[in-house]
């Protein structure tokens, strides 16, 4: 299947399934505790960013994926620590 015909044709359900894992691995590797669950739906939104900007002649859609998500759980990391400093 051909980058550009991606998004057209996968939904963004279909991609979540596809790549939900990447969420809890990037949770696992920052050594997120998520009891409620906030760090996996910010994971989330970024994985849907991610899906409505790519652009495939930047790179592979799955290291886009891992890129988005880990910096979106760090900046939520870094906010948290901020409100509970400030």
């Amino acid at each position: 299947m051909e980058d550009k015909k991606y998004n057209s044709h996968i939904t963004f359900e279909e991609i979540v399934k596809q790549n939900e894992r990447r969420i809890y691995y990037q949770l696992h590797k920052l050594n997120i505790r998520d009891p409620h669950q906030e760090f996996y739906q910010e994971g989330l939104v970024a994985m849907w960013n991610a899906y409505e900007t790519y652009q495939p002649d930047k790179g592979p859609m799955a290291t886009y994926f891992n890129y988005t998500i880990r910096n979106r759980l760090i900046d939520l990391i870094r906010k948290k620590g901020r409100n509970r400093n400030g």
